[in-house]
């Protein structure tokens, strides 16, 4: 017998008994919570967060703007660690004027076009200045153009992304696809590149044509296959890995 039940009045407060048959009511009552437990969960679930504790939690962490449905920014997106965890290199602002400086009055890079982006410049090199047809062997041209760019390139902390692509057209018998071809262009710049001085990691890619339908389709259709057919030269705001250099 245990010593609570020499407790006046215990047993009135354990329904059944103090016994392992009177318990049973235990049982149920867990259900019982349990169920309460789920329904509560439930409508947390099918509740809508406050827009403004939102964002202002939203503003705390770092992050990218992101778009609201009314085409304003956001404060800040969810944790990104891509932000968090890469340096910031020499700004792009800056390097933009050093490459227009570099490539003015150079007939090699009279056709690279320069775009600025929010977290990045990119440098598009015809592929008809850096190949031959069907080719992703380095022209004598194409080698120069890359050869100056590199010098420029060297002495970078900025992570770099060389990316292949190429216009919707069959490739010639040597390459199964258009994604093999851009991605041997783009190794083959990445190559001289690194022949140039640039010793940090690049990031090759090949896109192939999936990017021929972001390129102006109010352009005629020759000129559109001519801007398509590319290798992207991208110069990102973060440092690359390995040794960090920097331009004075």
């Amino acid at each position: 017998m245990s010593a609570a039940a020499g407790i006046p009045g215990f047993g009135r407060l354990i329904p059944g008994g103090s016994g392992p048959a009177g318990r049973a009511w235990l049982v149920t009552f867990t259900d019982l919570v349990c169920l309460l437990l789920t329904f509560f969960v439930m409508l947390f679930a099918m509740s809508e967060p406050d827009p403004r504790r939102y964002a202002a939690f939203a503003q705390g962490l770092p992050g990218e703007a992101a778009p609201r449905q009314d085409g304003e920014a956001t404060p800040r997106t969810a944790f990104n660690a891509e932000g968090t965890d890469r340096e910031q290199a020499i700004d792009l602002g800056y390097l933009g004027r050093v490459f227009e400086s570099q490539m003015a009055g150079r007939a090699e890079l009279a056709n690279v076009r320069m775009t600025r982006r929010e977290d990045h410049i990119v440098l598009a090199l015809p592929s008809d200045l850096l190949f031959t047809s069907d080719s992703a062997e380095l022209s004598p041209a194409g080698r120069r153009a890359v050869f100056l760019l590199g010098g420029i390139a060297a002495n970078l902390g900025n992570a770099v992304d060389v990316v292949g692509h190429a216009d919707p057209a069959t490739p010639g018998p040597r390459w199964p696809s258009n994604w093999e071809l851009s991605l041997a262009r783009a190794g083959a710049v990445a190559d001289a590149l690194a022949d140039a001085g640039y010793q940090r990691d690049i990031t090759v890619r090949g896109q192939g044509d999936a990017a021929f339908g972001e390129v102006a389709p109010w352009l005629p259709e020759v000129r559109r296959r001519e801007l398509a057919r590319r290798v992207d030269l991208i110069v990102r705001e973060h440092r690359a890995s390995g040794e960090q250099g920097g331009l004075p």
